[in-house]
């Protein structure tokens, strides 16, 4: 099966807002996001449509040949000098198929064209993650904060410089 990596048009919050809560009903979803379900269920629509406006923040999507949104990624226009990549999902059933390196691929791309650093958050016990973007260039910044969902846990800054 074939997919594309594109951005999310801003007519297509509901499915951003469908693949988000799937997302943060994974399991995995304790350890890779900082919000609940129960917190982002209750986001009214326009919140979603925001998201998905492009202001701000450009979503990326693995689509497949069926039009089934396969995973997703959020870059965040937070800093004049880097951008951040936030959340990073894919569907259980593709993990591990090299769809997550196209995703980023594409993604990389888009920032690469703005600016000369990209950054995102791990959290300490997100062991796949922190591997998966080691072997994308990324490094530890030595920079750490609090988990928001539990402060007793922490969150590794990691950075990836433009080649």
């Amino acid at each position: 099966m074939g997919y594309e990596m594109r951005q999310v048009r801003p007519d297509e919050w509901r499915r951003s807002r469908e693949l988000r809560l799937a997302a943060l009903k994974d399991p995995v979803s304790s350890v890779a996001f900082v919000r609940t379900y129960e917190e982002e269920a209750a986001f009214a629509d326009e919140v979603w449509q925001e998201r998905a406006s492009g202001v701000g923040a450009q979503q990326f999507v693995a689509e497949d040949d069926n039009g089934v949104w396969a995973g997703s990624l959020v870059v965040l226009d937070e800093a004049a000098d880097s951008l951040s990549i936030v959340g990073v999902y894919l569907r259980p059933e593709v993990r591990g198929t090299g769809l997550a390196e196209k995703l980023f691929g594409a993604a990389l791309e888009w920032v690469w064209e703005r600016v000369d650093r990209v950054q995102l958050w791990v959290h300490e016990g997100n062991l796949r993650a922190q591997a998966f973007y080691a072997r994308l260039g990324f490094t530890r910044t030595g920079k750490t904060m609090p988990f928001p969902l539990d402060e007793t846990q922490n969150e590794y800054e990691m950075e990836l410089l433009r080649p």
